[in-house]
């Protein structure tokens, strides 16, 4: 018999406790495992007790929802989703905001039982319940230890990289600000990224990503030719492509492929376009778009990276590409930044 997922309900508002309450009681796959009023009390209950989800208000008293997850994501880590009234889905920041404590989702609170949303915001809050509660989540440490250094020996690449290309899905935007984060500001080489991301997400997502990294990021236009040391980030319901080299080519989901942008195309025109002068690098993220295409990479000459199980919130990507034998490098996400700069 399958086991329910229990879920912590963490709000200061008794009406919403309540609501929240009765959405997961009714899913048959759910049950409530406490309930917390305030910041400080959901803390206090976690040192006591356990559930599977965390569901959590952003503005409460003592310690607001960020504080709480940033907390137990140091602490006793527990996949989380902010669902608050504070929030909308055009509010893209807190939604950035939330990604950077360590929630998983964030979504709007329904209003009640009479709103004609409220079933499907019901069906949206339980099925983001059941889908994060098969995350692994892992500690999230304020500082890198020592250990967390680049401590492998190099390749040696005889080759100049002209390109690196990343891929990444679920958990990706914290995985991508740690790398930008950590590469130098004088970068030999483009960088091109496609996220998989909500639509009406790809422009906060770079504005974000800017005030994490010294390089210059920005949307990927049609036509344009790249130039080394910035970041060119694929837009949603267009692919990104690389064509003879460094000239950016926006196509349009043809043939038919489950993500649009999708990291396959884009590992798969780099690897054509530049062979072995590319470094591949797949993150955390769930399914197995670009897994075969980063074995094409290697296949041509290019350098491919994938990060560790340990610091992925989700190894499906990285997973499948070592599976087929596309990976030469499996790394902490702490140390790719490191390996990127040494390579380029």
């Amino acid at each position: 018999m399958k086991q329910k997922i229990g879920v912590f309900i963490v709000d200061d508002s008794a009406v919403a406790r309540d609501l929240l309450a009765h959405i997961i009681g009714k899913d048959p796959d759910l049950y409530v495992a406490g309930v917390a009023e305030n910041g400080e009390k959901a803390l206090y209950w976690l040192e006591n007790n356990t559930c599977d989800v965390m569901t959590i208000d952003i503005h409460m008293p003592t310690l607001n929802g960020f504080e709480v997850i940033e907390n137990v994501m140091a602490t006793k880590p527990i996949p989380s989703i902010i669902i608050s009234a504070a929030y909308t889905r055009k509010d893209t920041d807190l939604a950035f905001r939330a990604m950077e404590a360590g929630a998983l989702a964030i979504l709007e609170r329904p209003r009640g039982p009479g709103d004609p949303l409220f079933e499907t915001q019901a069906k949206e809050i339980c099925n983001t319940i059941k889908l994060i509660a098969e995350i692994k989540i892992v500690t999230r440490r304020k500082k890198f230890k020592e250990s967390d250094k680049l401590q492998r020996p190099l390749p040696i690449k005889k080759d100049k990289i002209q390109a690196v290309a990343i891929g990444a899905s679920l958990g990706g935007p914290m995985a991508i600000a740690t790398i930008l984060k950590g590469i130098s500001p004088t970068f030999q080489a483009p960088i091109f990224i496609v996220q998989h991301i909500s639509k009406g997400f790809t422009q906060s997502f770079i504005e974000w990503l800017q005030q994490q990294s010294p390089l210059k990021i920005k949307l990927a236009e049609n036509g344009e030719i790249a130039q080394a040391g910035i970041v060119y980030v694929g837009t949603d319901g267009q692919h990104l492509v690389i064509k003879d080299k460094n000239i950016i080519s926006l196509e349009n989901n043809i043939p038919p492929s489950n993500h649009c942008p999708s990291v396959g195309r884009l590992f798969s025109s780099v690897a054509k376009s530049y062979r072995s002068h590319a470094i591949g690098v797949i993150l955390t993220g769930m399914g197995k778009d670009g897994a075969e295409e980063l074995l094409e990479m290697k296949n041509l000459g290019a350098y491919t990276i994938a990060q560790d199980e340990e610091s992925c919130v989700m190894f499906g990507m990285p997973k499948e590409a070592i599976a087929l034998g596309g990976v030469q490098q499996i790394l902490s996400l702490n140390k790719i930044a490191s390996h990127l700069n040494a390579l380029v």
